[in-house]
């Protein structure tokens, strides 16, 4: 398990770093033909050549543009593969603690029989989004240590703090798989599902309907079966609004889709 968890992390660290280095070459580059790393002002300055100077032709800088970003989303693909296949290891995730148990005047410490790389912490903190130094709780390369002098209370914060961590991971893994889920359905439901998170507020059957611009009686037959089948929806009063797991899956679905295409003009963006 640690040596596929390390792998993971050394291959995440790798393709973040390779990743922000050609983001920084993208923005020079933009920055060098058009003036500045502005994808407005780029996409004015290729019409402007196109325009004023004639030219209808890639200019050899402009096609390293295009082929770097090209790079740039094969690489941010390949990332998001990455954290999903770490997410799904962390969700059972564990230390090689030595049996051991050292105490000092402040502090316990469990530590590892091996000391696992920074990588490790590193893309464990990046992918779970957490601090492992918080809470009491320092999760370290070389030890888990606990901000008490008692040995069970010290014992009891680690377990709980390690039962987040596989918690969280759990949880991300399940909003990634509703979030290819809904992206397979009918596309009613990300669009149900995207008003009701911008707007904030519960909305009836017939509000839902105009906001996402389907006829009346639409979307009667869907927002039931979303109800009864899945975890995105409550109802009170006759008006639907997300639970908490629908505001993650369809945050989660907007960071990776954006906003479903067809919807009407007046639903903010």
């Amino acid at each position: 398990m640690r040596s596929k968890l390390e792998e993971k992390a050394n291959k995440f660290i790798t393709q973040q770093e390779k990743l922000r280095e050609k983001q920084e070459n993208l923005s020079e580059l933009q920055t060098d033909v058009f003036g500045a790393d502005s994808e407005e002002t780029e996409e004015k300055a290729r019409e402007f050549f196109s325009d004023v100077g004639g030219l209808e032709q890639k200019s050899s800088k402009t096609q390293e543009i295009d082929e770097l970003r090209d790079e740039l989303e094969e690489l941010k693909d390949a990332l998001e593969t990455t954290r999903e296949e770490l997410q799904e290891l962390l969700v059972e995730v564990q230390f090689p603690l030595n049996e051991t148990v050292n105490v000092s005047d402040d502090v316990v410490e469990f530590p590892y029989s091996a000391e696992i790389p920074q990588s490790v912490i590193d893309a464990i903190e990046a992918v779970l989004q957490v601090d492992l130094s918080e809470d009491g709780v320092v999760i370290d390369t070389d030890a888990i240590r606990v901000k008490t002098t008692d040995v069970d209370e010290a014992m009891d914060q680690a377990m709980n703090r390690i039962d987040e961590l596989r918690s969280k991971a759990n949880t991300m893994v399940d909003v990634e798989q509703y979030v290819n889920e809904i992206n397979g359905r009918d596309e009613k439901l990300a669009k149900t599902l995207y008003v009701l998170y911008q707007t904030e507020n519960a909305l009836t059957k017939k509000e839902l309907e105009k906001r996402i611009g389907v006829e009346t009686g639409e979307l009667r037959g869907q927002l039931y079966y979303v109800l009864e089948n899945d975890p995105y929806l409550k109802k009170s009063d006759q008006k639907f609004s997300l639970s908490d797991t629908g505001e993650r899956v369809t945050e989660a679905y907007i960071d990776r889709h954006g906003r479903p295409e067809g919807l009407p003009d007046e639903v903010k963006a």
